[in-house]
């Protein structure tokens, strides 16, 4: 029931029969008297709301009343439905009369496509809350019972699309959000974490009980391409554990490479047939005698395009 000085809006099908002309209007007349001189009633054609034709201002309406009077062949879309939502002010409610089938199933001459569920989800799908399908109370069952006219009632959330709100990030908010009432249940039970602990759990651990037993022995890391099982966790003998890669010693000085003289006779051939003290290594192969120098210049690509 409408309230003095809301605003409601009445929507019915734009082709109602003569006979049905006086009973919506004696509806809207029932409405203007009850919102009163301080309240407002608007009318709108569904068929226009279909078609986008009406602009429904948003949250602009109390209470929203659809298809009050038959004949109720309408059959309200997701569209119509979503556009009547985006009217309703935040907790604003809906009354709707519609034909509904009361077992799944096309029936012949009859335009209602939609079960009383089907028709619930629909206006859940569009936004509406409190949803509630009764049947109506000046219509009678159809078709022998398989088709019947319901009234539905729902209500907008209270808030309205697009809406903002600050949350609360401070200390006293944050602990006081996160606070579990007990005291609506009375058989709620909370498990006192220092009774989980024993005696030990609580004893500090000395140096004596850290330190590695003496007969054990520190573990070896493993190598970087570990083949013998050492780096997946496992228990390997020294002897068949794998060795790390010796990486060959580097000059600590410059090396003169014409008064050094080589003792094996292949320093001149590359790192393929040097020594690992070599002190060539990582230097170009040249010949006997000749100083190594880096052709080219580190600044730019070895090959040119």
């Amino acid at each position: 029931m409408a309230e003095p000085g809301q605003t409601v809006l009445l929507v019915a099908r734009a082709g109602a029969e003569a006979q049905n002309v006086e009973a919506l209007q004696q509806h809207r007349d029932a409405l203007v008297a009850q919102v009163g001189d301080t309240g407002k009633v608007d009318f709108e054609q569904i068929d226009r709301i279909e078609d986008g034709a009406a602009g429904l201002a948003s949250a602009q309406y109390d209470h929203a009343v659809a298809n009050p009077v038959g004949p109720w062949a309408v059959e309200h879309s997701s569209r119509a439905l979503a556009s009547l939502l985006l009217a309703l002010k935040p907790s604003g409610s809906l009354v709707l009369s519609e034909l509904v089938l009361e077992h799944p199933g096309a029936i012949d001459g009859v335009s209602a496509t939609r079960t009383r569920d089907d028709l619930a989800q629909q206006l859940r799908f569009a936004g509406f809350v409190d949803v509630q399908i009764t049947a109506h109370t000046q219509a009678a069952a159809l078709a022998d019972g398989r088709v019947s006219v319901v009234t539905a009632t729902a209500s907008k959330p209270a808030y309205h699309v697009g809406a903002a709100a600050a949350l609360p990030f401070g200390k006293k908010a944050a602990r006081k959000a996160w606070t579990i009432n007990v005291e609506s249940d009375d058989d709620a039970e909370i498990e006192d974490e220092d009774a989980l602990l024993e005696e030990e759990d609580l004893a500090r651990p000395d140096a004596a009980s850290l330190a590695r037993p003496g007969d054990a022995k520190p573990r070896r890391k493993p190598c970087k391409n570990c083949t013998c099982g050492l780096a997946d966790g496992g228990e390997v003998d020294e002897s068949e554990a794998c060795k790390p890669e010796s990486k060959p010693r580097k000059p600590t000085r410059p090396v003169d490479v014409v008064n050094v003289k080589s003792s094996c006779g292949n320093c001149s051939l590359g790192d393929a047939f040097r020594c690992t003290s070599c002190p060539y290594l990582g230097m170009p192969a040249f010949k006997p005698g000749e100083k190594v120098t880096l052709g080219g210049s580190m600044l730019h690509d070895d090959f040119m395009p």
